[in-house]
């Protein structure tokens, strides 16, 4: 069998919003046509070589692949504004609103696989293009939005700084990712919110006392959390991590109001005498169907409803052992006392 290449990609996934919907099919034609050449001519005017990209037709839409192209490090979303502002020129020209149209694009960038299709042309696979068309997704109408992978990469540089906006999306089969919104200046971009989050906006609820030692339990290991899971991989580590995290907040939480009349008792195996590893041993070995109920208890009962506060980028989609950005804030803003308690950086 022949090793599959490796390739550092960028990815710029668009269709066209509601490509049928009220269009003959000459028009569909020549839309089709017109972005095609807006593609083109974006790829084009930023000097990208032809050997370093795949255009990848979807029907109503497009991907484009970036073949290890580093230089400048933001090509993808210079070319998603590129294709933007140019879409808006032809839009403005165009009288006939029935060959007035939308994109949508989202952006991701992964290390993926070249492969020769079925008609010998150089394709891609990996989790990269797939997770650039559920960002995609997520996007209304001349938005851009970009997976984590992109977000981390662009947000601690200064053009980018304060130019995003978070969400979590929920994409097929109810896996959650989370999502970022371009909202800088720029002409043919669209900064309103996504219709998607719209419909989300609740009352944020309150992190639980537990909860909040959790959180600060989780970023308090988090560097042996990694190493741990890099070790065991994704499985029962992550349930018995799981537990492990609770049973160190359920004691943080019982210390904090113990009293000489109430003193406190850990529960958690080893308290004060073995190490985190081998405590975290101590759990994992346990029977998978034990572990495994017990973490589920425990995310249902105490964690569920603050899911979006973990990164799921790391490890999966479903873990909760790593505390996102967002969750960090969260803890400071509610329980500064736990916060100063763990002994963490005034900034985030």
């Amino acid at each position: 069998m022949t090793e599959a290449q490796s390739i550092s990609a960028k990815y710029i996934f668009l269709d066209i919003v509601s490509y049928s919907h009220g269009r003959s099919v000459e028009a569909q034609t020549e839309i089709i046509s017109v972005l095609n050449a807006v593609v083109r001519d974006s790829v084009k005017h930023l000097s990208v070589a032809d050997e370093q990209v795949i255009y990848l037709p979807t029907g109503d839409g497009i991907c484009i692949a970036l073949l290890g192209v580093e230089h400048p490090y933001d090509i993808h979303v210079l070319l998603a504004l590129e294709i933007l502002k140019r879409l808006e020129t032809h839009n403005v020209s165009t009288v006939d609103q029935m060959r007035n149209f939308q994109i949508r694009i989202g952006l991701n960038a992964n290390v993926d696989n070249l492969v020769t299709d079925i008609n010998g042309k150089r394709n891609v696979a990996g989790a990269g293009i797939n997770l650039a068309q559920r960002v995609m997704n997520s996007a209304d109408g001349s938005q851009i939005l970009v997976g984590e992978s992109v977000h981390e990469t662009l947000r601690y540089r200064e053009k980018y700084m304060n130019v995003f906006k978070s969400f979590t999306a929920t994409a097929k089969h109810g896996i959650q990712l989370r999502v970022h919104q371009l909202v800088g200046r720029s002409s043919g971009l669209d900064i309103s919110e996504p219709s998607q989050f719209k419909a989300q906006e609740t009352t944020e609820p309150r992190l639980t006392k537990l909860a909040a030692y959790y959180f600060a339990q989780a970023i308090l290991n988090g560097e042996f959390l990694k190493a741990t899971m890099r070790e065991h991989g994704w499985g029962q580590g992550t349930y018995t991590a799981t537990v492990l995290l609770y049973m160190l907040a359920h004691d943080s939480s019982e210390a904090s109001s113990a009293s000489d009349l109430n003193p406190h008792d850990p529960r958690i195996w080893g308290a004060g005498k073995a190490t985190l590893a081998e405590q975290f041993a101590h759990y994992d070995a346990m029977e998978f169907a034990v572990i495994s109920e017990l973490a589920g208890f425990i995310y249902a009962r105490h964690l569920a409803k603050f899911s979006n506060y973990f990164d799921s980028s790391i490890w999966g989609d479903e873990d909760c052992l790593f505390v996102a950005k967002e969750g960090r804030e969260k803890l400071k803003r509610e329980w500064p006392k736990i916060w100063e308690e763990f002994g963490f950086k005034t900034t985030l």
